[in-house]
């Protein structure tokens, strides 16, 4: 599916030099008049780029630009502002915009603007790989939820082998282990065989569990749990991040993504 752009400008000329050299590179593109109708298609999602002019009736593009920035869902999508004025230059550098083009809008100047912006965009993906090995869909399928809001590109699973191979092949930045993986293959395994391997050497791996609090409530269970852990920390992993909870776990993991 191509990437779809927004063109968020009152004067047609512009949207219509800017939609036709787009579409010209296979690009998808969406127009509105002002920043309300730009937020009302950026709400629909599927947005993958933002270019807008700053003075526009209904809502201007400060305004536009806040209201993306505010909704997490919305706040990674890329926005370039168009504007020959300093001030505004300035006032949403303050605001932390990075991308700018001058005006009367230049054809070439915008597409190559785009092209380093998906370029880099490509780039930092390849960074952001995360890869799970769990115990409980339900658990890994919230998780890989999480990552992907925060643009993380995200394998799950419950097969051990499949992880390791997995691993292997794409380097993650991260990988996620219940310290509860049993059976042929359990999860002290799993790490000693990531450690084993030098193009794994920057992978982080961090430990977690899941459980039901009834499940863990016999001191048995906790000093089973305890054991666990231990075992999985001393096989080479780099962090607990202790029991995952969908309102808690990205705090407990963002730090790593530094």
């Amino acid at each position: 599916m191509p990437k779809q752009i927004l063109i968020a400008d009152d004067e047609p000329t512009v949207v219509a030099l800017a939609k036709q050299k787009l579409m010209g590179l296979g690009y998808g593109v969406l127009t509105a008049r002002n920043g309300k109708e730009a937020l009302d298609l950026i709400q629909k999602g599927g947005i993958d780029l933002i270019v807008t002019d700053v003075v526009m009736p209904v809502m201007d593009g400060v305004d536009l630009y806040k209201e993306v920035k505010k909704e997490p869902r919305f706040a990674h999508i890329p926005i370039v502002i168009i504007t020959d004025s300093k001030i505004f230059r300035d006032s949403f550098q303050t605001l932390g915009v990075e991308h700018f083009l001058p005006k009367p809008l230049d054809g070439e100047k915008l597409l190559h603007k785009v092209d380093y912006i998906f370029c880099c965009e490509e780039l930092e993906r390849k960074n952001r790989q995360v890869l799970i090995l769990g115990t409980d869909a339900e658990s890994i399928h919230d998780m890989g939820m999480i990552l992907e809001g925060n643009k993380f590109v995200v394998g799950k699973g419950m097969d051990p082998i499949e992880f390791i191979s997995n691993c292997l092949i794409l380097m993650p930045k991260i990988a996620l282990v219940d310290i509860m993986v049993r059976g042929d293959v359990p999860a002290k395994e799993v790490i000693r065989g990531l450690k084993c391997f030098s193009r794994l050497r920057d992978t982080k791996i961090l430990v977690f569990t899941h459980f039901d609090p009834e499940d863990i409530a016999s001191m048995q269970g906790i000093e089973e749990l305890r054991e666990a852990k231990n075992i999985c920390i001393d096989a080479g992993a780099s962090e607990y991040i202790g029991r995952f909870t969908p309102a808690t776990f990205w705090d407990s993991v963002k730090g790593y993504f530094d």
